[in-house]
């Protein structure tokens, strides 16, 4: 039993296989012949299909061709047969396919209701561009000839009509709805979400980077372009309550989309419109959208027409433009902007002819062209701020290296500045010193002089006593003396740096019958520092000291001079008996010599010490 069950269903399997066979082979052998296709308009007001006025019209058709300004309803009577002869047999199933219907609509197969639009009252649904499928029913066929009934609600404003009808088998139907719905609603959505994506991102970007215009121009575009495709798309005219007023929105969102195109167009070569080129457009479109908004209905194409067709123009030449100026330049980014500029106005021209010649099956190549375009607006901007974002991290980097250098300077300039604050410091330490020497030990020098002058007259060891304490006050004095300059006005010229030590030795040279002569330039060969000043003055007391102690000369130079190329020289010559310099170095008693080779050293410049019978020499030699 269970096995003739089972080949019961075989023979059932291929009996509808069979069936179906012959079936698609009968539908392929006859199909379905339109007759005749007929329009009449309905008078308003009366019921039923219109009984006359018809006429006999091609499909696709826009019926404002015939009957201009008319606004209402239109009937369309399509007459078809099948192709197979009736001999009581079967007819194979009949699939209806419409491309368009424009702008809301009804369909009837003889006297039966098909499909009918959600509203065919304002606000109007909008089929004008939903392709739509049936599959007839055989209970509603005439075993002859059959009609089929479509009744389209339209405005003049918006070329109202019927697009392509086609009949045939339903595998065959269902393959053209798939294409036509592929390129009238699916390319458009994909057009939508794409420049929507693109116009968000670089409003973004030109929200933190308000100065690059060129980023708010591109999501401006992309903005007016998914606002103008929305037209296409939308099945009812939401956010409106008029068909009328979508068709206002419609107009003034592809005057901006040409508007933002041109704009950015020309920014994007780096040859923007100047500012009274740009203002004047953007006024243009204001104004003409100002006038699509006000104008009433009956007067609202042409002004809708006056617009497009001025911002069309303003299109093509933002496109043709940089034909011309890529021709110019011959560069590889020019002739880029060129091709696309160019491809849009072919493309175009293509569609609007594929349009106005009702070209069966046409294939719209714009929103194709639209979307390559705007991808590859989108990689070159893209590669302009990855550039940027390169220069970017360069400049950073170069900032970070500049940042260190920084940072070692200054930890210099801080080292330097603490060294000169510990010498401030010692410099203070020094002038509390000399304070102390001359309140505490100058007061009792001069009172030991006093007292010792008081009984001077019979002693001559008294008298060689006091000669000595008058030196060591002398040497106290000129110590103070010395450290007093510390915080005195720095010397303007070598002169006044000098001044106060020469009339000091001076005094002490004509005393002891010594002949002086000074010499010095008239200015600094730099700016000096008073430690520098201090140290040239202590090394200069010094070597004079010497003379005065040691000498026994009787003439002394004593020179301050600029020689080569900005170095001062100090030079400290007698003809005294002079002194073996290497003994001197080895004693006790070359401390002198060695506290003005530390000051020289301070200084960073060098001692030449020389001498002999006649002649003794002192030379300092200094750099900036």
């Amino acid at each position: 039993m269970p096995r003739h069950r089972s080949l019961g269903a075989w023979l059932l399997g291929l009996v509808l296989l069979g069936s179906c066979l012959l079936q698609a082979a009968w539908a392929q052998s006859c199909p379905p012949t339109i007759s005749t296709v007929q329009a009449a308009r309905e008078t308003p007001g009366a019921a039923g299909r219109p009984t006359q006025g018809w006429q006999a019209v091609t499909l696709p058709d826009i019926w404002t061709t015939r009957w201009p300004d008319f606004t209402g309803a239109v009937w369309y009577r399509i007459s078809w047969r099948h192709g197979c002869a009736a001999g009581g047999a079967e007819k194979p199933l009949v699939a209806l396919v419409t491309s368009s219907i424009n702008l809301a609509g009804e369909v009837y197969l003889n006297d039966t209701l098909l499909w009918r639009d959600a509203s065919l009252q304002e606000p109007l649904s909008r089929s004008w561009n939903m392709p739509r499928l049936w599959i007839l029913p055989d209970a509603a066929l005439h075993p002859q000839a059959n009609d089929i009934w479509i009744r389209v609600q339209g405005r003049a404003l918006v070329f109202p009509g019927l697009g392509l009808v086609r009949m045939g088998a339903p595998a065959q139907m269902l393959a053209l709805h798939q294409q036509l719905w592929w390129s009238q609603r699916t390319t458009f959505l994909i057009n939508m979400v794409g420049s929507l994506c693109i116009a968000g991102l670089f409003a973004g970007i030109w929200l933190l980077y308000r100065k690059h215009a060129l980023y708010g121009w591109f999501a401006l575009l992309n903005l007016a372009w998914v606002l103008f495709v929305y037209n296409i798309v939308a099945v009812d005219p939401w956010p409106f309550s008029h068909t009328v007023d979508v068709a206002r929105a419609n107009a003034i969102a592809f005057m901006a989309f040409c508007m933002c195109y041109a704009i950015f167009i020309f920014q994007l070569q780096g040859r923007p419109l100047s500012r009274v080129q740009e203002r004047s457009l953007q006024a243009l479109t204001l104004g003409l959208s100002l006038l699509i908004v006000c104008m009433p209905e009956k007067h609202l194409l042409a002004a809708m027409q006056l617009g497009v067709r001025t911002h069309l123009l303003v299109f093509a030449a933002s496109c043709i433009m940089p034909l011309v100026h890529a021709w110019r330049s011959r560069k590889l980014q020019d002739v880029l902007y060129a091709s696309l500029g160019l491809g849009f106005v072919i493309i175009a021209l293509y569609d609007t002819r594929t349009y106005y010649l009702k070209i069966p099956d046409p294939v719209l190549l714009t929103p194709y062209a639209n979307l390559i375009t705007m991808a590859v607006i989108t990689a070159v901007l893209g590669s302009r701020i990855a550039h940027s974002m390169r220069r970017t991290e360069r400049f950073n980097v170069e900032l970070s290296s500049a940042v260190e250098e920084a940072c070692r300077e200054l930890e210099t300039t801080l080292s330097n500045e603490h060294q000169l604050e510990l010498s401030n410091l010692r410099l203070q330490e020094r002038m509390q010193f000399i304070h102390d020497l001359h309140d505490g030990f100058g007061s009792a020098l001069v009172r030991a002089i006093v007292q010792a002058e008081r009984n001077a007259d019979a002693h001559a060891d008294a008298r060689r006593h006091i000669s000595t304490l008058k030196s060591l006050r002398d040497d106290l004095r000129n110590v103070m003396d010395s450290g007093e300059r510390v915080n005195a006005d720095m010397p303007a010229t070598p002169s006044e740096w000098m001044a106060p030590t020469r009339h000091r030795f001076s005094t002490l040279f004509d005393e002891m019958d010594v002949t002086s002569r000074w010499s010095c330039p008239a200015t600094w060969p730099w700016p000096p520092s008073v430690a520098f000043c201090m140290e040239l003055t202590r090394l200069l007391e010094e070597a004079l000291s010497n003379v005065l102690k040691h000498s026994g000369a009787t003439a002394v130079d004593i020179t301050l001079a600029v020689v080569a190329d900005r170095e001062l020289m100090l030079e400290v010559r007698d003809n005294g008996v002079g002194f073996d310099l290497s003994a001197v170095s080895q004693a006790a008693t070359g401390i002198g010599l060695l506290s003005m080779q530390a000051r020289i050293a301070r200084l960073g410049g060098t001692l030449l010490v020389e001498s002999r019978p006649g002649l003794s020499l002192v030379r300092a030699s200094l750099g900036n």
